[in-house]
């Protein structure tokens, strides 16, 4: 058996760690307790090390790039293949000492992977790099979930509108899936995450776009070949195909008419002020207001410092007509008309408050602003009306809407989407320097897209309801329906964000229901604990398996196998250093708790941590060619059995097993004690203490 040095903590202390501040770790996160402590150690050593760190949470909060928190060489790889990184590095640094390339006779390799890159995903390389017999120390820092993500430019649907998820606060109320009955509700957000940069890929159906992680799950169809018996499962983006059909939102009923805010007026003897035509502001949202704005997207700006609002609009056309017409009717106020392109409106009021309304002000900066998404039907359709009478067009049976400004695209899409109109994806062009446009010669090229939609004409379901159901899974649903998914493609690396959202574990984001993001259960999750893809609830109690045995199956390769817990600091210290000065590969699976997928309160984690070894929950221990031992803890635990504490004080601090502790889950309660006892015993007949 390998036997465990004495750290000295006080010459420890002394150092500068690896890890520095100025990362993005959450408050009370195990994983950077546990880094600064496996790292201390290897600097403790002083022999040179490096690290290699798959993607996960410690990688993302640690390197915002182009910097990063870390003092030491630190090699960054996909989520599933840390062991084989390590493997050429290892290969690359004996090249170079063969050719007398590198001062140092020994570099040691720390390689840190999180409960998904190597319970999951990341078995495999793990295990090949073990039998080839690389010389590292491979750390496991299992908080006990995935954490999954959405693009920031995602924009999720509210109560109060559309908002980025940027824009999201804790207790905001959003639309999601109710799964139950298949009705629109409204639940509210209980966490939110930024889980940094990753892969973003895109999917996209004839209708909808959305850009997120492949490990973010999507309600979706499963088929069968029996009749009716198809079902709405989840599954991740990569566990899609072309041709899936996933669920999105098709219609958004209801709203009632907006009530503007307040916004300061200027009157007669203002400073500065010397002359102001007298305007009546509307105080909600109409029809007709919304139809001027639709003008003003399309064609409008405004200089509150001109007192001005103008369009581009050339005489004899429908758009100036009607911008007259609604200009005397809602403010009173007679427009000038003198110029043969543009009409203005010369009132500081109403510019002030047109750009109140949070329309943008520029042709490239234009947006529908989210109060939109709110308002009834009627008014929406009045502000598209508006629109394609300044910069849209129709072909055929299909409408089409021209604009500079992508998001203003983007945010027009989702809008159309939640009216029950068929919309393609957004097409990008160009207009080379010269072109005439509205009468004018372009002075630069000029970028912008366009959108097509068209109304969507109800099916006859109750004659064809069966040949409907094969095109639209959810063609009796007066909210939802199903598309079939064209394209999933790979974006870029780039800043995500995770929501979480109580009881339907879902919501709407970018107009396709997508699962709850933050906590997914992995092969590391426990027994029972509750997370977005293994929810509780009055049939399953959370995750349905025990964890798989991962220290067990390291063991059978043969190798030096340690766990290990942040509380118990100098125990863990002491691993690191044996399995780096073993000749071979190591391996050490830490408890690192997560206040965010565990639920609790950030400053109680190294009592958590404590009390997951005082329960025999997660024993500490080492073993070696067959050899058992335990240490700290857990072997005064062996010795003296009193010492043990319930499995219940360990999980009711914990938000992801509260259900436990209800009437309908206490068999569980009594399963999980049981278990975790047996598996004690085995643990002691198999060790000498």
């Amino acid at each position: 058996m390998i036997e465990l040095q004495r750290v000295n903590l006080k010459e420890i202390s002394k150092l500068e760690p690896a890890l520095t501040g100025g990362h993005r770790l959450c408050a009370g996160c195990g994983a950077g307790t546990m880094a600064r402590q496996v790292t201390l150690a290897a600097q403790a050593l002083k022999e040179p090390f490096m690290i290699v760190n798959a993607t996960g949470c410690l990688e993302v909060a640690t390197t915002i790039y182009p910097y990063n928190s870390w003092t030491v060489p630190w090699l960054h790889n996909a989520f599933e293949n840390a062991a084989a990184t390590a493997s050429g590095t290892i290969v690359a640094l004996e090249a170079l000492r063969r050719k007398k390339q590198l001062e140092y006779d020994q570099i040691n390799i720390l390689i840190f992977g999180g409960d998904g890159g190597t319970y999951d995903i990341g078995l495999q390389s793990l295990s090949g790099a073990i039998e080839r017999g690389h010389d590292f120390l491979y750390v496991c820092y299992n908080n006990g979930a995935y954490m999954n993500c959405l693009s920031l430019d995602t924009f999720i649907m509210t109560e109060d509108g559309l908002k980025r998820v940027i824009e999201i606060q804790l207790g905001d109320l959003v639309y999601a899936f109710d799964q139950t009955t298949g009705d629109l509700v409204l639940k509210e957000c209980s966490g939110i995450y930024d889980n940094g940069t990753k892969e973003v890929y895109e999917l996209k159906t004839l209708h909808h776009s959305i850009k997120t992680t492949l490990n973010h799950p999507f309600l979706t169809v499963q088929m069968s070949r029996k009749k009716d018996v198809n079902a709405l499962i989840w599954k991740t983006l990569e566990q899609l195909e072309l041709g899936d059909e996933i669920i999105v939102l098709k219609k958004l009923t209801g709203g009632k008419s907006y009530t503007f805010k307040k916004i300061d007026l200027s009157v007669r003897g203002d400073f500065k002020v010397h002359k102001i035509n007298e305007i009546q502001l509307p105080e909600s949202s109409n029809p007709e207001l919304m139809e001027f704005l639709g003008l003003y997207i399309g064609d409008g700006w405004t200089r509150s410092h001109k007192a001005e609002t103008g369009f581009s609009f050339p005489e004899k056309t429908d758009a100036r007509a009607r911008l007259v017409f609604l200009s005397k009717k809602l403010f009173n106020l007679e427009p000038s008309t003198t110029s043969l392109n543009d009409v203005y409106l010369y009132s500081i009021n109403l510019a002030r408050f047109i750009e109140s309304l949070g329309f943008g002000k520029g042709a490239k900066n234009k947006i529908i602003p989210s109060w939109v998404f709110t308002i009834p039907l009627e008014e929406k359709e009045a502000l598209v009306k508006g629109l394609m009478q300044s910069d849209g067009y129709i072909v055929g049976k299909s409408k089409r809407y021209v604009s500079a400004s992508y998001e203003l695209l983007k945010t027009l899409r989702l809008l159309l989407q939640t009216m029950n109109y068929r919309v393609g994806k957004i097409h990008q062009q160009t207009k080379k320097k010269g072109t005439f446009v509205v009468y004018r010669k372009l002075l630069e090229d000029s970028s912008y897209g366009y959108v097509c939609f068209s109304k969507k004409k109800e099916p006859n379901i109750d004659k064809y309801l069966s040949q409907i159901k094969q095109r639209n899974f959810l063609a009796e649903n007066k909210y939802f329906s199903s598309e079939k998914i064209t394209s999933i493609e790979f974006i870029k690396e780039e800043p995500t964000i995770d929501l979480r959202v109580e009881d339907e574990h879902n919501f709407i984001a970018d107009g396709i229901v997508v699962h709850n993001t933050g906590i997914q259960r992995s092969s590391g999750t426990p027994m029972c604990a509750s997370t977005t893809t293994s929810p509780a609830g009055t049939v399953i109690p959370g995750k349905i398996k025990w964890a798989k045995p991962l220290p067990d199956i390291m063991a059978a390769h043969g190798i030096p196998t340690f766990t290990a817990s942040p509380f118990y600091h100098r125990d863990l210290m002491s691993k690191v250093q044996a399995g780096l000065n073993h000749e071979g590969p190591a391996f050490l699976l830490v408890d690192s708790p997560c206040n965010l997928g565990q639920r609790y309160e950030p400053n109680i984690s190294l009592e958590i941590a404590k009390l997951a070894v005082q329960s025999c929950f997660f024993p500490l221990y080492m073993t070696y060619q067959d050899e058992w031992a335990f240490t700290s803890e857990s072997l005064r635990i062996a010795n003296n059995p009193d010492k043990k504490v319930p499995v219940e004080d360990y999980l009711k601090l914990q938000g992801r097993f509260k259900h436990l502790f209800k009437p309908e889950w206490k068999d569980k309660l009594v399963e999980i004690q049981e278990t975790i006892d047996n598996r004690w015993e085995r643990l002691i007949k198999k060790t000498k203490y």
